[in-house]
């Protein structure tokens, strides 16, 4: 039965191996020219071709069946969100191809190595998450240099209200201006406007693709003052400033807190800076961690403490603002 679920994890292994190849051949090779000359002719077609669609579609995967399976099933909705919010280039269908190979090669590796089960599970499971790792990686690092470039964006366009201009023109100028991320956002949003959409579906699409709540204090401005009416550029600046003033605390708060992040470091490093150097002085002595299945059990249970710890002492020193 564990050779033949061997056999069975080593084809699919390699299946999608070739699969992953492939797909990376067609995205780093450059588009040919029959391409472009089939998609001319299909445009210039006089009356038998169908009519351009200016809709924006998203592409998922180069593979028509996985694109259609990632659009239709809802549990991949946040994926998709996540993937959207990260601005990843990479298709979508590459990381979820990429995850059950992760899971497979783990397997594979630590059932090779004649580990315990439990071991290889937990392996797979920290392999299979590295795709879903790196997408929340770069959407961290996106939405917090986007909260970063906020405030002079804003400011941007309280100026360009206060020049005469309406917001859409303010909104415009933010997107040729302004450096990435911020800037392709405001300019989807004028772009929008552009192709007939209504203001305030334009913002609120824009706070659904990023969930940053001082962009939806924004847009609630706005709105607001759609409604009621009222001075827009000072409601612009008096946002702005309160969110450098937030930056400014939450700098405060990171200094007043950089003693308990830095122990947590060394706690989290010191016990695998020992291990090392004692297998270093003394291998036969430290090999029963790796060998035992007492040490086995010790190295997991171990572990699991010290993520448990590091996850504990993040959130005591993570204080919002």
């Amino acid at each position: 039965m564990l050779t033949a679920l061997i056999a069975l994890g080593i084809f699919a292994t390699i299946l999608l191996f070739l699969q992953g190849c492939v797909l990376l051949h067609r995205m780093m090779s450059p588009r040919g020219t029959d391409h472009a000359v089939e998609r001319i002719q299909k445009w210039s077609a006089p009356e038998g071709a169908a009519q351009l669609n200016i809709v924006r579609k998203e592409s998922l995967s180069d593979i028509p069946w996985l694109h259609d399976l990632l659009i239709k099933m809802r549990r991949f909705q946040p994926l998709r969100l996540l993937h959207r919010q990260a601005d990843c280039r990479v298709p979508l269908g590459i990381f979820v191809l990429a995850t059950p190979l992760l899971v497979l090669g783990a397997l594979l590796i630590a059932l090779s190595m004649r580990q315990p089960l439990l071991l290889a599970l937990l392996l797979a499971a920290v392999l299979g998450a590295l795709p879903a790792g790196y997408l929340y990686w770069l959407k961290s690092q996106r939405m917090a240099k986007f909260e970063r470039q906020l405030p002079e964006a804003l400011e941007l366009v309280s100026r360009a209200i206060r020049a005469g201009h309406a917001l859409s023109v303010g909104l415009k100028l933010v997107g040729e201006e302004a450096a990435d991320p911020i800037g392709i956002e405001f300019k989807r949003v004028f772009d929008e406007m552009s192709m007939g959409v209504a203001l305030p579906q334009a913002l609120q699409n824009m706070t659904d693709r990023l969930g940053c709540m001082d962009l939806r204090f924004f847009v609630t401005s706005v709105l607001v003052q759609r409604e009621t009416g009222g001075n827009l550029a000072e409601i612009i600046d008096s946002l702005a400033g309160m969110i450098r003033k937030r930056f400014e605390l939450l700098l405060k708060v990171r200094a007043l807190s950089a003693e308990g992040r830095f122990s947590g470091i060394i706690l989290l490093g010191l016990p695998i800076v020992v291990g090392f150097l004692l297998y270093e002085m003394n291998p036969e002595y430290m090999g029963l961690l790796f060998t035992d299945p007492i040490g086995q059990n010790l190295v997991m249970v171990g572990s699991f403490l010290m993520v448990t710890g590091a996850i504990i002492l993040n959130r005591m020193v993570a204080i919002k603002v």
